[in-house]
Parts: C-alpha cells; sequence; structure tokens
C-alpha cells in the first residue's frame, strides 16, 4: 500500500513540474497557440519516460495512474495533437518499458482520447474550472471502469485494497492535476491579455499622436496657402508664403518617416562605416548649435587606427545626429560635450557625454519609450528612432545619467574587419 501511494505521489510530482516547466519555457520559447501543443508533448512524455526508467513500478499502476491523468490532460485542455502523441507514446513506451496489459491499455486509451477531444471542441472555451474537473473525473472514471474490465476479462487480477489505494490516488491526483494546468492556462491568459491591452493602448497613442503631430504643420501649410491667394500681394510675401508651406509640408513627411523607421526600422544598403570620419563629418552640423549655446566640443579617439562597423551610413548619421542635438539641447547654458569612442577586440564603443541638466531614475527607466521626452515640445519620436536603428544594426545602447550633472550614452557596435 504504502508503496503504491509513494510511486503515485513521485508519479504527481512529475505531472506538477512539467506544469510549472511549461509556464517558465512558454514565455521563453515565444511559442505560438499551435506550437503550444508540441511545447506540451515535449516536456510531458520526456518526464514521463523518465518516470518510467527511472521508477519501479507495477505495470497496472502505471495503466491506472499516469497514462490517463495525461491522456486526458492532453485530449481535453490541448486538443487531438496533444492527445494522440500522449495516446501514441504511453502505448509504445508503456507496453515496451513498463509492461503495461495492451489490450487494455489500447482499448481504455482510445475511448478516453476520443471523448477528451470531443470535450476539448465542444465545450473547452465555455467551462469553468469546476465544469472542467467533473468532466476529467469523468473521462478516467470510464476509463479504468473499461480497463479493469478488461484487465480481468484476460485473467489478470489486482489486490482489491491495492486497487482501491490506486483509484483514490488517480482521483485526487487529477482534480490536483487540472486545478494546477488550469491555473496555469489562466496566467498566460492573464498575460497575453496584458499583453494585447498594452499594445492597443499604444496603438491609440501612436494614432494620437500622429494627428496632433501632422495637424500642427499641415494647418500652418493651410494657412499659409490661403494667403498666397489674397489679390493685390506683392512677390516677395508670395515666395516667402510658399517657402513657409513647403516647410510645413516637409516637416509633416519627416514625422511620417520617423514613424515608418519606427515601425519598421530597415537597413538596406549595409556597408562598412568608418566611425571616426561620420563623427567627424557630423560636427560642421551641430558646430551652429553649439556655438548658439555657448557649448565646447570635443572628440576623443582613444585608438589611432580607423574603426569600422556594417550598416546603413545614412542612418547611422542619423542615430548619431539625433543624440548629439538632444545632448546639446539638455545644456541651455552652456557645458561640454564630449564624443569618444574606443575599441576592443570585437566591439566598437560610441559615448557622448554633456554636463546638461541630467535626468532622474524614473526618467531615465523611460527614456527610448514611446512619447517619453523631456522636452516641452517634443514628442520623443527621435530617441524611439535611435534606439530601433541602433538594435537593427545589431549594436545596444546604454543611458547613465544623475541630475544635475548630465548625462551619457554609449553605443556598442559589433567590430567589422
Amino acid at each position: 500500500m504504502l508503496s503504491i501511494m509513494a510511486h503515485e505521489f513521485h508519479g504527481l510530482l512529475y505531472i506538477l513540474t512539467a506544469c510549472m516547466m511549461i509556464l517558465i519555457v512558454k514565455p521563453i520559447a515565444m511559442v505560438t497557440v499551435k506550437q503550444r501543443g508540441l511545447l506540451f508533448i515535449a516536456i510531458f512524455v520526456f518526464l514521463s519516460v523518465c518516470y518510467m526508467l527511472m521508477e519501479t513500478t507495477e505495470p497496472y499502476v502505471f495503466a491506472l495512474y499516469l497514462i490517463p491523468i495525461l491522456t486526458a490532460l492532453g485530449a481535453i485542455v490541448e486538443g487531438w495533437l496533444a492527445g494522440v502523441v500522449a495516446w501514441a507514446a504511453f502505448l509504445v513506451c508503456g507496453y515496451w518499458i513498463v509492461g503495461t496489459e495492451p489490450v487494455a491499455t489500447a482499448l481504455a486509451t482510445s475511448v478516453l482520447l476520443l471523448l477528451g477531444i470531443l470535450f476539448h471542441h465542444r465545450w473547452l472555451r465555455t467551462c469553468e474550472l469546476r465544469q472542467l474537473m467533473y468532466m476529467a473525473l469523468l473521462l478516467i472514471s470510464i476509463y479504468e471502469a473499461v480497463y479493469i474490465g478488461i484487465y480481468y476479462e484476460r485473467g489478470h487480477e489486482v489486490e482489491l485494497g491495492s486497487l482501491a489505494v490506486i483509484l483514490a490516488g488517480t482521483f485526487v491526483s487529477t482534480v490536483l492535476v487540472f486545478f494546477a494546468y488550469y491555473q496555469v492556462r489562466n496566467h498566460e491568459r492573464m498575460q497575453e491579455e496584458l499583453f494585447n491591452a498594452e499594445k492597443y493602448h499604444m496603438i491609440g497613442q501612436l494614432a494620437a499622436s500622429i494627428s496632433h503631430e501632422i495637424r500642427n504643420p499641415l494647418t500652418t501649410t493651410r494657412g499659409f496657402l490661403q494667403m498666397m491667394g489674397k489679390p493685390n500681394i506683392n512677390n516677395e510675401a508670395l515666395e516667402r508664403y510658399r517657402a513657409h508651406a513647403i516647410d510645413g509640408i516637409e516637416h509633416a513627411n519627416s514625422i511620417i518617416t520617423d514613424y515608418l523607421n519606427y515601425a519598421k526600422p530597415t537597413i538596406e544598403d549595409a556597408r562598412p562605416i568608418d566611425v571616426k570620419a561620420e563623427i567627424n563629418a557630423l560636427i560642421p552640423w551641430i558646430s551652429p548649435l553649439s556655438v548658439m549655446s555657448s557649448i565646447e566640443i570635443k572628440i576623443i579617439h582613444e585608438q589611432e587606427a580607423n574603426c569600422y562597423i556594417m550598416g546603413e551610413p545614412k542612418k547611422f548619421q542619423q542615430c548619431l545626429l539625433n543624440l548629439l542635438k538632444n545632448a546639446i539641447e539638455a545644456m541651455p547654458g552652456g557645458g561640454v560635450l564630449t564624443i569618444t569612442t574606443r575599441v576592443d577586440q570585437s566591439n566598437v564603443y560610441i559615448q557622448i557625454a554633456d554636463t546638461g541638466i541630467g535626468m532622474n531614475k524614473l526618467q531615465l527607466k523611460r527614456i527610448g519609450m514611446p512619447f517619453f521626452t523631456t522636452k516641452e515640445k517634443g514628442t520623443g519620436l527621435g530617441l524611439m528612432v535611435v534606439v530601433s536603428l541602433v538594435k537593427v544594426m545589431g549594436g545596444q545602447i546604454v543611458f547613465s545619467s544623475k541630475t544635475g550633472k548630465g548625462t551619457i550614452c554609449e553605443i556598442r557596435y559589433v567590430l567589422y574587419g
């Protein structure tokens, strides 16, 4: 009796371990709904084989306990694929490894499999935990009745006391296993709902932001176009209005381009990029801004040799230019902007440091997230695009900052060549 209870307890631990493994592995492996059944099969069959090889038990204990619980769990909860594979695996492994009675096992598991698949397709989506347990207990009761009837019919015998202990353990374990697996599925469902809610919230924010950001330059453009239609307007004013209208359209176009770069960052023309040359080429673009803000620019190359990375030059320039402009705008009262490059055996590091207003811990955690900005008129799009492009070029970007002391941004790329 005690040995039977010990084997059933060990089997229960194997099953609950499999449930926990699914809960852990599924988010890491990012499996789809279709792949989930295969994950179920792989974990449960693997642990079941381990149980058969490591645990020494009577064949009828295995057939009356582990086989019905896992076959019912696969067929009822996961569907026909998991159920059929579990059914086939237990028939083959049970006979060859444990030595179960083949006819009784085949007929009983076939009945259980068919009823479980029927329940899965008709009632699983609408049933609650209590109904699920009732159905599982009913199907396993049918399995036990069919198996025991055929088992005795073929001349085998089991002591009634042992049989009662096995059946009691099977029904108790069924309740515990289905409760645990229901909680696993419920936890996964809540994660998916939370993910979808965040996704839809972000889509709503994107739509509102697009509408707001594009409407502003288009409204300005419309105003200048209306002014161009006034009578008796001189040519100088007409050209000025036309230039302002074109600027508004170009601004709207740049906003759309930023959204597209964030949504679908791609590298179309990848080739070796000389990091030092690109940085030196950007200095004339930011020098006027730095002079206006009384900012000193320092460039430090720790190694004299040129360092190359693989990527698209225009998008690499876009990333650096956005970061350099942000650094300058963070020092309205002047300061020092330091650009440092260094190389190790496998990576190129670009560090952009300012002595500006800095950020607190909460702001630092949100940096690069949609719509986060420290500027009064900013949208956060520029940094979103930077983070997205750095990742698509195989790089990593890290920020560190202290309020009142400045911010350091470090980008790491794989060294080319």
